[in-house]
């Protein structure tokens, strides 16, 4: 009976011993990594373009047997995990652990901001593995005016002129158009000296189609000063480009 006692105590001892010896055997190592940008792998490492953007960082963590895997990250701005993290990693098959950020703005500052991302792996053996990057933000847009119209009273006018009774409401239209969603600063100015007391602003929803910008002025009398007046009023885009673009009209009131 103790024989048979002892042999069963062994048996569960040396179960136990093997299984103990598996999981200090378990080592862990990265296969490879990958930085994207909205969304697209980045070549390089490396972005230019608007920003912000949403960064990921993806490594391909292997396991040499079945265990389970504790990490952190650390960021070169400072940030880090708030706790540890873990994920269960099968024998010999790349699992995805993955990390974002969101991060950059259109200013100086990240013109050429470089940084760094690393996976800390704590247990069942200490790795660690960085993917550092470089973002250049800028807004990358350019627009152009692809044409313009010049109305009278809600009707287009032929050769920009008019004859007839004044005062008219005029209506000056640019078909403004971005190589990408942007948004444009514009103001106007006019002959007279009038201009935009302060900058305006619109988006541009996508690329290659045009949106109109539109002013509009009250203009003219039935007197001799407006017999024959010619004037004109210019869009001038600030921001993605400079870009500028006049009417000019011809009045014949009467």
């Amino acid at each position: 009976m103790n024989s048979k006692r002892t042999h069963c105590v062994s048996i569960l001892v040396l179960a136990a011993l093997i299984a103990t010896a598996g999981v200090a055997s378990a080592s862990v190592r990265v296969g490879g990594s990958a930085f994207f940008v909205n969304g697209q792998l980045a070549r390089d490492h490396q972005y230019s373009g608007s920003c912000p953007v949403d960064l990921k960082f993806d490594w391909g963590v292997i396991s040499s047997s079945p265990a389970t895997v504790t990490y952190s990250f650390a960021r070169s701005d400072g940030g880090h995990s708030s706790h540890a993290r873990s994920v269960t990693l099968p024998a010999n098959r790349s699992v995805p652990i993955l990390e974002e950020w969101h991060l950059g703005a259109n200013t100086p500052q990240f013109a050429d901001f470089s940084g760094w991302v690393e996976l800390i792996i704590e247990s069942p053996s200490p790795v660690s593995n960085r993917i550092g990057f470089t973002v250049h933000c800028g807004n990358s847009a350019s627009v152009r005016v692809g044409g313009s119209a010049f109305s009278v009273n809600g009707q287009i006018a032929r050769d920009h002129q008019y004859a007839g009774a004044c005062p008219v409401d005029l209506t000056f239209d640019w078909g403004v158009i971005g190589t990408e969603a942007t948004p444009v600063v514009y103001s106007f100015t006019r002959s007279d000296g009038g201009h935009s007391s302060k900058p305006l602003t619109m988006g541009l929803p996508q690329g290659h189609r045009s949106v109109p910008i539109l002013d509009h002025w009250r203009l003219g009398a039935n007197t001799p000063q407006f017999a024959d007046y010619s004037g004109w009023v210019e869009l001038n885009i600030e921001s993605p480009n400079p870009v500028a673009n006049r009417i000019g009209f011809t009045l014949h009131c009467r």
